[in-house]
């Protein structure tokens, strides 16, 4: 079995010991494992690596099963319904039924039968697997009604138009009385045959794809931001700006929110942790390539290199990888602020 076609399985375990068995067990019988040892890094976890099915156990420091399996319900990533499986040493009644009152799929009694998981597994993917190939008829049929969607004539008329447009262009009644009116048909020729490849290039399967992409929301990031600063507690409030521009009022862009709103934390959390005297400015604008940047004005008086490992920069640049965008830190040599650039590339930017 190769790599791609291997059940991605994230476990998730407090004990050390117990998790290193269940990985191993579960490696040893084919099975792609992650792991985690709290339901906070358990759904970090989730959102870069995109397990299949996910076992954890309850009773976790820092985030227990249940707020992990509270998180990736909720969460807007295409695999928030993916098997959840239970372990526990509780085995009360109300334990049981406040995991399905979340929606998990399963629930096993510590010590573990690894057997019986095992099974388990491999019966729960089998059925996503099967919820999921429906899924993707319907996605492929509902791609094909927006291929179908415009008029069959639109293609004739554009080229007829064209045709028409490069006769003309060869002056069959005789010379224009200006040159001008050679130009600006030539000029229409042309948009003729670019609009014809543009809306061919639209309906392509794959660009719809592209397009429909369940993980994704469009929003003002004006909106956004306000959002997250008001989310923020009083005292970190405090030492966070955000600069309104009434330009990216309209603006909007089409993204992950959910790992968005993991840069924001990261950043806001790394300017916290730099020192009292830190603070944190936030401005929206846009580039000569009309590309959407988030400004992350830091106010500090240590190097870049702490303000990078405080904000996990690494973390920051492998979510800028997952949605195509650009992420750079630099240092304003007027102001000695520090700024952390998250550039939004074009094509995801909506006007």
């Amino acid at each position: 079995m190769s790599n791609e076609q291997k059940v991605k399985v994230l476990c998730v375990e407090d004990e050390r010991e117990i998790l290193d068995t269940m990985c191993e067990i579960l490696r040893d019988e084919g099975f792609e494992v992650f792991e985690a040892t709290n339901g906070k890094l358990g759904f970090e976890s989730f959102l870069h690596n995109k397990p299949d099915v996910i076992v954890s156990d309850i009773m976790m420091p820092e985030l227990d099963g249940y707020g992990l399996l509270k998180m990736v319900r909720e969460s807007k990533d295409k695999r928030s319904a993916l098997p959840f499986i239970f372990l526990s040493a509780l085995g009360q009644k109300e334990n049981i039924l406040k995991g399905a009152n979340l929606s998990a799929n399963d629930y096993l009694v510590k010590p573990i039968d690894f057997d019986i998981l095992i099974a388990k597994i491999t019966e729960k993917t089998i059925n996503a697997g099967k919820v999921q190939e429906i899924h993707n008829s319907n996605i492929e049929n509902i791609k094909s009604q927006i291929s179908s969607a415009l008029p069959s004539e639109i293609f004739s008329y554009l080229d007829s138009m064209t045709q028409m447009l490069k006769m003309l262009k060869d002056e069959p009644y005789g010379p224009f009385p200006h040159r001008r009116y050679l130009e600006d048909i030539n000029k229409i020729y042309f948009d003729s045959v670019k609009l014809k490849a543009a809306i061919t290039n639209a309906l392509d399967h794959e660009v719809i794809d592209s397009k429909l992409n369940a993980n994704e929301e469009i929003f003002t990031l004006n909106d956004f931001l306000d959002q997250a600063i008001a989310n923020l507690p009083d005292k970190i409030k405090s030492r966070v700006e955000f600069e309104h521009s009434y330009d990216n009022e309209i603006v909007k862009i089409k993204i992950d929110k959910a790992l968005l709103i993991e840069v924001v934390k990261k950043v806001i959390a790394g300017v916290i942790k730099l020192g009292a005297e830190s603070s944190l400015r936030i401005a929206v604008m846009s580039d000569p390539l009309n590309q959407i940047l988030i400004v992350f004005f830091i106010k500090t008086d240590l190097s870049i290199v702490d303000v990078e490992l405080s904000i996990d920069a690494d973390k920051i640049k492998s979510i800028c990888e997952m949605q195509g965008c650009y992420y750079k830190i630099s240092k304003n040599e007027n102001s000695k602020d520090i700024a952390a650039i998250f550039s939004v590339p074009n094509h995801r930017v909506i006007r």
